[in-house]
C-alpha cells in the first residue's frame, strides 16, 4: 500500500486553475470557481497569490515549462534537423487530442487578457519566441539557405495548425502544417 503525499496548496491551486483556464478560458473562470474546485478557503488563495493576474501568471509559467519539456523530450533522440523540427507538430497533435482542447493556450492567453503591455501578454510572447528559437536551433547551420526566415515560417505553420485543429475539431490541420513544414525544409536546403 502506497501512501500518497498531498501536494502543497500553492501547487494544487496552480494545477486546478490550469485545468479550468485551459478548459473554460480565463475570463469565464472566476476566482470563486478556482477556490471551490481546489477546495480551499479564499484567504488561502490570497495568501499564495496577490491577485487573479498573479495566479494566471503562475499557471502559464507552469504551462510554458510543461510545453518546453514535452517538446525537448520529443526531440531528444531524433536524428537530423528535419525530424527534430517536425517533432513539434507531434507534440501539438498530442495536445490537441486532449478532451476540452481549445487551441493554443498562449494565443488564447494573449487574446483573453487583451493588454499588449501586460506581464501576461509578455509571457505569451516569450513562449512563442521560445518556440521559434527552438525551431531555429534545431535547423542548425549550413543545411538551410536562410534558417532564420525558415524558423519563422515553420513557427507560423505550427501556430496555424493548432488554431485550425481547434476550429475544425480535428488534428488534420496540424498534420497538414507538418507536411507543409517538411516541404519548406526540403525546398530550403542549400
Amino acid at each position: 500500500m502506497s501512501i500518497r503525499t498531498p501536494r502543497p496548496t500553492k501547487d494544487r491551486l496552480i494545477e486546478t486553475a490550469r485545468e479550468l483556464f485551459l478548459r473554460e478560458g480565463i475570463p469565464q473562470t472566476g476566482i470563486n470557481k478556482v477556490i471551490a474546485t481546489a477546495d480551499v478557503a479564499r484567504m488561502t488563495l490570497y495568501n499564495n497569490f496577490a491577485s487573479k493576474d498573479d495566479l494566471i501568471l503562475a499557471v502559464f509559467e507552469r504551462e510554458a515549462e510543461l510545453r518546453r519539456d514535452a517538446i525537448l523530450e520529443a526531440q531528444e533522440d531524433l536524428e537530423g534537423p528535419t525530424e527534430r523540427v517536425l517533432a513539434l507538430f507531434d507534440v501539438a497533435r498530442e495536445v490537441a487530442s486532449h478532451k476540452g482542447f481549445r487551441g493554443c493556450a498562449f494565443i488564447n492567453l494573449a487574446i483573453e487578457v487583451a493588454a499588449p503591455d501586460s506581464a501576461l501578454h509578455a509571457l505569451a510572447q516569450e513562449h512563442k519566441t521560445w518556440i521559434r528559437a527552438n525551431i531555429r536551433t534545431q535547423l542548425g547551420e549550413g543545411v538551410f539557405s536562410d534558417p532564420d526566415t525558415l524558423a519563422q515560417q515553420v513557427a507560423v505553420l505550427w501556430d496555424g495548425g493548432i488554431v485550425g485543429a481547434y476550429v475544425h475539431q480535428s488534428d488534420r490541420p496540424i498534420r497538414l502544417a507538418r507536411e507543409a513544414a517538411r516541404t519548406l525544409m526540403r525546398v530550403a536546403t542549400q
